[in-house]
């Protein structure tokens, strides 16, 4: 039976971290799907151009652009969720909607399927903005509990979910992790020179890349290497990231401890610029507090930077023994780490190796046919 999808791609930011990337490459691995007579409907905002370049020439994909720019403003943009997606959705006889972050229409003409990327709005809900803690509990309780499809990203989200939202609701829920393409993840040595140069990186160093906010441990991580970095004068600590809230105590962080002058803090950075980081870095050290998969980590196996990484939520899920995994809330611990793996080229290398043949085990091609059986499964239903 022919299948009509939408994928709502309008809650993705231009600058892809995290959520942005999955999103697409999603999309990428998506479209190879779709096969006459089904069709793969893209909701994207007027400014999205990417997504159009990857999909320019697919005969089974169809775009739907919003009018203005003005729907990058969240509220509006919430607003045309719940007000007017209704009825794009009828018009276009859709069987199945994917909302790719936690808002979904709540009145729907057609099956949702919604992607719960963590849950730490309930359970640590002081590490998040108060419009967010209270807009996302929301629609993460309502998709697990009215959704006809919820994707979790891993097994430590969906136990989570099974703990904090108890339903009697019947639907289709299935873990289909992240993944990543190990030949996007290579770069030259000149280039990889030339980026550093540029952004004036001198090794070695070690490398945090993430969003700067309290859920990640920063000022943690900082305060660890405030004390090894008298063992080890010629490192330094790279921070990538932007900012996202809370982020004033991290900033306080890197300009009043002793070593200050040896944190180097980057901002957003590119793709290349993030595969050079991460393919001439000593160590990857990504201590957050929770996470729902743990994306820079797998990225950073497919680089073969050595990683140390906390071992709670989906992060031991990830990385299997390929990791250092550590206590996020100790310091000590944080500090014992990293100063182990810095004293121990032979540990290094070994990580760096479990670390490839680890990451070769997800795949962005795996994730999308998971989704893809997903959308049969309840439009069917």
């Amino acid at each position: 039976m022919p299948m009509r999808a939408l994928l709502d791609f309008t809650q993705i930011p231009k600058d892809r971290t995290g959520v942005g990337v999955y999103a697409e490459n999603l999309v990428k691995e998506l479209v190879h799907h779709f096969k006459a007579p089904d069709i793969l409907f893209l909701l994207v905002q007027k400014d999205e151009q990417r997504i159009r370049q990857i999909v320019k020439g697919c005969s089974n994909v169809v775009i739907i652009s919003l009018p203005t720019t003005l729907f990058r403003n969240r509220a509006l943009l919430l607003f045309f969720e719940q007000l007017i997606m209704p009825f794009l959705l009828m018009r276009r006889q859709i069987d199945v909607v994917h909302s790719l972050h936690y808002t979904h229409p709540l009145f729907s003409p057609c099956s949702r399927v919604v992607t719960i990327h963590d849950l730490t709005h309930l359970l640590f809900p002081e590490l998040h903005t108060t419009g967010r803690r209270l807009v996302m509990a929301f629609f993460g309780r309502h998709a697990v509990r009215h959704a006809e499809g919820v994707l979790f990203i891993s097994n430590a989200t969906c136990v989570d979910a099974e703990k904090l939202i108890p339903t009697v609701n019947e639907n289709f829920r299935r873990v289909v992790p992240h993944g990543v393409d190990p030949q996007e993840f290579q770069i030259s040595r000149e280039l990889t020179k030339k980026v550093l140069d540029g952004l004036s990186i001198t090794k070695p160093f070690l490398l945090f890349i993430g969003t700067l906010e309290p859920r990640k441990n920063i000022v943690r991580l900082i305060q660890a290497f405030e004390r090894v970095a008298g063992e080890f004068p010629d490192f330094i600590l790279v921070i990538a990231g932007k900012p996202g809230w809370g982020f004033d105590e991290i900033f306080t962080a890197m300009r009043t401890g002793e070593h200050r002058n040896r944190i180097r803090y980057l901002g957003f950075v590119t793709e290349v610029e993030k595969k050079a980081l991460l393919s001439e870095c000593e160590e990857l050290i990504y201590p957050s507090l929770y996470e729902g998969f743990g994306l820079p980590v797998l990225e950073a196996m497919a680089m073969g930077a050595p990683v140390i990484t906390s071992n709670i939520s989906s992060l031991p899920e990830v990385t299997g023994e390929a990791a250092v995994l550590i206590d996020p809330f100790s310091v000590d611990d944080m500090t014992a780490a990293i100063r182990d793996m810095a004293n121990s080229a032979t540990r290094r290398r070994e990580l760096s190796a479990l670390g490839k043949q680890r990451a070769s085990t997800f795949s962005w091609e795996k994730t999308a046919k998971q989704t893809f059986d997903l959308y049969k499964v309840v439009a069917k239903d």
